[in-house]
């Protein structure tokens, strides 16, 4: 009972707040029309360490959502990162993908919880081992996340060229909408805004995935 009161007067506060920072858009902000909302069923995490894609399944099945991939160079090569946030299913998700030297550091099997798993790939045209973690996200992290989407979808563009770190191949951030991604567009605001959201979907992963590398 004292968990739902909590989420009973988390949803109440939510619903009284301001709509400054939360403005409409494509994704559905009203906390009511999300609870109403059932998430998508999910096969169990473990049942995904066989799947082999370019693209983790984890990633690719996400439809409504957010996807930030990272792809080292230099001192990172053999570094790709995904952190995603998936809406219909209600779960923030992270793939660590590694390959080469970088794959002596992947988790043992047996530190692993029951929303973790590894898998080894070579669909891409090499050899990759995925760390993949997936917590549940509750209603109000849904809304918090499809404020910050629409918040960035109304933000200034700018005619500008986005710095790339030199350690960086590729990294990139994408909203996807009934199946298809949105035109971001270009701009330092837009910038400040993506790194927010993409903080937001890192942020509740880091503690389950340092975990399993704690000795």
């Amino acid at each position: 009972m004292i968990g739902i009161r909590a989420m009973d007067d988390s949803l109440t506060s939510v619903r009284a707040s301001s709509s400054i920072d939360c403005p409409d858009g494509p994704f559905v902000t009203d906390i009511d029309k999300i609870s109403q909302i059932s998430p998508l069923d999910m096969s169990p995490v473990g049942s995904q360490h066989t799947t082999k894609f370019v693209v983790p399944i984890e990633v690719l099945r996400i439809r409504e959502g957010g996807i930030s991939l990272f792809e080292g160079g230099l001192m990172n090569e053999g570094i790709t990162t995904w952190y995603a946030f998936d809406i219909e299913r209600r779960l923030f998700i992270a793939v660590l993908g590694s390959m080469g030297d970088r794959s002596r550091h992947i988790p043992a099997v047996e530190k692993l919880s029951a929303n973790q798993h590894v898998r080894h790939t070579d669909v891409a045209g090499y050899a990759r081992n995925e760390f993949v973690t997936i917590i549940d996200a509750t209603l109000v992290q849904v809304r918090e996340f499809s404020c910050l989407a629409n918040k960035l979808l109304k933000s200034e563009l700018e005619e500008i060229s986005r710095p790339t770190r030199e350690d960086t191949i590729t990294k990139t951030f994408s909203l996807l909408h009934l199946g298809k991604k949105l035109d971001l567009g270009e701009g330092r605001k837009r910038w400040e805004i993506e790194g927010e959201l993409v903080h937001f979907i890192s942020l509740p992963l880091q503690e389950p995935i340092m975990r399993v590398h704690k000795r």
